[in-house]
């Protein structure tokens, strides 16, 4: 490694004063050399990086995070998400409580010096798979403006999403899931980004298929916004194909001295099964378990759209206060039953205190309603303790 090579060059400087000098200047020398081998290796231990060969640099980051939850209504288990699937046949069980590390996480990164550029690649994994088993989140790799395997869909900005929010399911209304893709972007300034992809379809469906998914970024001092949309094939049983399309836009805006507002724009047709809580969602009405669809019983996409709001305020240096408000809704279709979801909606208050930069502490309150066709709705308020350790 290069930290190697220059200890060594250091030493051997080190030994040539030694034979060349003599007395308290010799000592001295010695001193302020050991001093800048000393920076050299604290250099290399703070960044976390490994130069493993000329013009190849390994970055291993993650965290653990310890949540300690509390549900007043319905025991909803890791995540809000299980809302999503509360009918008035589900269990009333007065309260529940569980902890776990589930969404602790470990990452890589490379950096690799070629002909044709520098060639990145990251991979990242975290413990939400089936029963806390690790899972996959992200692998992919980015040579100039390609970047190819899996990663965040290309469609949905992450600009408007609170980002405090500690509930990995994540504000209703929104829209967050990793996907197989090929996706080349354009920087034409400092202030604006492009991007075109082709990738993995989400949804459930009789056969894979591809999206086309488009992008457009801005930048500039204290504001930031992103727009996107996706053009999906729907496979269905009963009525062949059928095009669903998304659009989004989201925008941060540093508002003011410490305070930053959040504001985000979901909507399309035939796009459930790309929106949170899209575990009780399926491709046609009629799948079992299923109360949002993607297609209804005449062959159409249901409409669907969604909304994030949210501000945070930081309190001093080492905390903030966020309050953030989401709701996802979907319009009447052909085949939809009174017990089907017409609106899910989610609020959350996050405090965040941070000890030190690798030390977080956070107390959440979350308050989740499920609204069905016929009127009947059903909520839980959730407390979310959180101790999150980041290296």
């Amino acid at each position: 490694m290069k930290i190697k090579a220059k200890i060594g060059s250091v030493s051997q400087m080190a030994a040539a004063v030694l034979i060349g000098g003599t007395g308290a200047a010799a000592a001295q020398d010695l001193t302020v050399l050991e001093a800048r081998i000393a920076a050299l290796e604290n250099r290399q231990a703070e960044s976390g990086q490994l130069t493993l060969a000329p013009g190849v640099k390994l970055t291993f980051y993650g965290y653990t995070k310890l949540d300690l939850i509390t549900d007043n209504n319905y025991d909803l288990g890791a995540t809000t998400g299980a809302m999503a699937g509360v009918t008035a046949g589900s269990p009333l069980e007065g309260s529940g409580s569980n902890a776990h590390a589930y969404e602790s996480r470990l990452g890589l990164r490379a950096s690799i010096d070629t002909d044709i550029g520098e060639v990145k690649l990251t991979l990242e994994g975290d413990f939400f798979g089936s029963g806390g088993n690790f899972r996959l989140r992200h692998a992919y790799g980015e040579v100039g403006p390609l970047l190819a395997g899996q990663t965040w869909t290309n469609w949905v900005p992450a600009e408007g999403g609170p980002a405090a929010v500690q509930d990995f399911n994540g504000l209703a209304g929104g829209s967050y899931y990793r996907t197989p893709q090929v996706r080349y972007t354009f920087r034409p300034n400092d202030q604006w980004r492009f991007a075109v992809a082709l990738e993995e379809d989400y949804a459930p469906g009789t056969a894979s298929r591809v999206a086309v998914s488009g992008f457009a970024g801005y930048a500039n001092g204290p504001l930031k916004i992103g727009m996107g949309a996706i053009s999906r094939g729907l496979e269905t049983s009963s009525f062949g194909d059928v095009t669903g399309f998304g659009y989004a836009i989201g925008a941060d805006y540093e508002a003011w001295q410490g305070g930053k507002l959040h504001a985000q724009y979901i909507g399309g047709k035939g796009i459930s099964t790309l929106l949170n809580n899209a575990g009780f969602s399926g491709l046609e009405v009629g799948t079992a378990g299923k109360y949002a669809f993607d297609v209804d019983a005449a062959g159409d996409p249901v409409k669907a759209k969604g909304v994030k709001l949210g501000v945070t305020q930081k309190l001093g240096e080492k905390s903030d206060l966020s309050l953030a408000h989401g709701f996802q809704r979907f319009d009447d279709f052909a085949g939809a039953l009174g017990s089907h979801t017409k609106e899910i909606n989610s609020t959350h208050v996050t405090y965040r205190y941070f000890a030190t930069k690798s030390v977080m502490l956070a107390a959440e309150a979350a308050y989740v309603e499920r609204e069905q066709f016929d009127g009947a709705s059903f909520d839980n308020t959730r407390l979310q303790g959180v101790v999150k350790f980041t290296f």
